[in-house]
This record gives C-alpha cells, structure tokens and sequence, in this order.
C-alpha cells in the first residue's frame, strides 16, 4: 500500500472578505473542505497587506480568522488553521511587524513578502538585510511570476546569497501563469532556489487546492524525494515552528546557464 502524501500550505487566501480571495465565510469553508480532501493538514491565510492595511484592517482579519475557527470546529473541518500574512513590499512594511499577523505565528522569525508583478523595486536588498537583523527569515511569494526577474538572474542570486528564502506556486508549474513562467519555475527548482511550493489558493475552481498534489505529480520524476519533501511539507513544518531550515545549496552555475523562454523563441522571430 503506497504511504499517502500530506501537505503544509503556507501561503492561501481563504479568509473571507478582506481581499481578492474568499468573498464570504460560506466560500472559506468550501475552500478548507477542499484543503481537507486533498491531504493538507496545515493551511495559512495570508491576506494581503497593501498600502490601504492599518488597524481597522487589522482588526478586521482577527475578527474574520476567529469568527472563521469557530465555525471550522463547528464544521468538523479537519485541517488547521493559521493566519500570516502577504506583505507587499512598500515603505509601510516595517509597520506592520508591530501586528500579530506579520510573521508566522507572530514568532518573529518568518515572514512572507511579496513584489510589483510588473516593475523592479528598489530596496528588496536593504529590506532583507534589515529582516536579518531582526532575527526574521524573508520569504519571496512567488519570484517566478515577476517577469523581469528572468532577465536578472544575478539579482535573484544576490537575495538567496542575503538568506532570502523563496516560494513558488504550484499552479506556476501547471501553467496557470503561461510557459515562460512554467519554464522559469522548473529552471529554479533544477536549480534549488526553491524553498516552499504553495497553493496561494483564491477558490475552490481555478485557483484552488489541487495544484499541489498535481504539481507534485508533475516534478516528481525529475527532484530527488528528499527535495520534493522539502518543498511541500517538511520546510513549511520548520517555518511555522519557528525553527531554521535545512541547508540548501543553490546551483549557482546552472542557474545563470539556463536561458529564458524568449531566448528560445527568437529563433521564429529572426529572418533567415
């Protein structure tokens, strides 16, 4: 009988009603229920924290998370629940450390950001140094979605060199995003820039809680076990304790050897 699968989600948007996730708490516990059938025991909700995030906001995700619980025991739901949050990195990210949605399990010690999907920000090095000063381990959403990252492959490098930690969508390597982020997606995980793999979950349709078992069936063939395991539980585990991670050595070399997708293309494009 073959050993069942179980998975740590570290990054979703299931809490009701405080951004493009969830609409309403009806539309959450369909979401967990779904988390639930597909072996997840642990799932995080990371809202998003935008510019318009203050204390207002604030309470509001306490009081949605916990009205959320109650009603999660009620159902019989048989997945735990956390909340976090998706930070976007803006000069009001240091004032949210203060709520204790910032880091996981406000323990200070893990904390998850993301980036402009379109435009190189300045500051992302700074930031993660000032992290390391705080005893806190940044993890980057999602780095295979920002386009201009493909291109600045040494940039990427920089950050994992800072302790950086990274997090990639499974949905990225079903194709959700296209082919060119598909593509970057396994050049990373050839690479092992990648620390996390998670649903970043919206619905229980496009964006939704399948990705992972699927995308695991998708690399499975090409990762070695004990990297796979890494990535879909076994660092999540760590995180949400608050404990360091096993080392990972990126393949440097590799990494910056790998061409793009549009490299590959130009060739149509280029008269003969």
């Amino acid at each position: 009988m073959a050993e069942e699968t179980y998975y740590i989600d570290i990054h979703s948007h299931y809490l009701f009603a405080v951004d493009d996730g969830s609409p309403n708490i009806e539309q959450s516990l369909a979401m967990l229920k779904q988390a639930a059938a597909q072996n997840i025991a642990i799932v995080q909700a990371t809202p998003h924290a935008t510019d318009l995030t203050n204390d207002v906001v604030s309470k509001q995700f306490l009081e949605n998370f916990s009205r959320l619980q109650q009603q999660v025991r009620k159902a019989g739901i048989t997945v735990d629940i956390l909340l976090a949050s998706e930070l976007f990195f803006s000069p009001h990210i240091y004032e949210w450390l203060q709520y204790p949605w910032a880091t996981f399990n406000n323990q200070k010690k893990y904390l998850l950001f993301e980036l402009p999907l379109y435009k190189m920000p300045e500051g992302v090095g700074d930031f993660i140094f000032q992290c390391q000063l705080k005893g806190i381990h940044p993890i980057l959403a999602h780095p295979e979605r920002y386009i201009y990252l493909h291109r600045r492959r040494e940039v990427l490098l920089d950050w994992n060199r800072q302790g950086c930690l990274m997090q990639m969508n499974a949905g990225s390597l079903l194709g959700q995003f296209g082919q060119e982020v598909g593509q970057f997606s396994r050049q990373m995980l050839q690479a092992q820039m990648i620390h996390f793999i998670a649903s970043d979950a919206h619905d229980v349709e496009f964006r939704n809680y399948e990705v992972l078992q699927r995308s695991r069936q998708q690399i499975e063939d090409f990762l070695p076990r004990w990297y796979l395991d890494q990535l879909y539980f076994a660092n999540a585990e760590k995180a949400l304790a608050g404990e360091k991670l096993a080392p990972l050595k990126a393949d440097e070399n590799l990494f910056l050897k790998q061409k793009p997708f549009w490299e590959k293309l130009k060739h149509r494009f280029i008269k003969k």
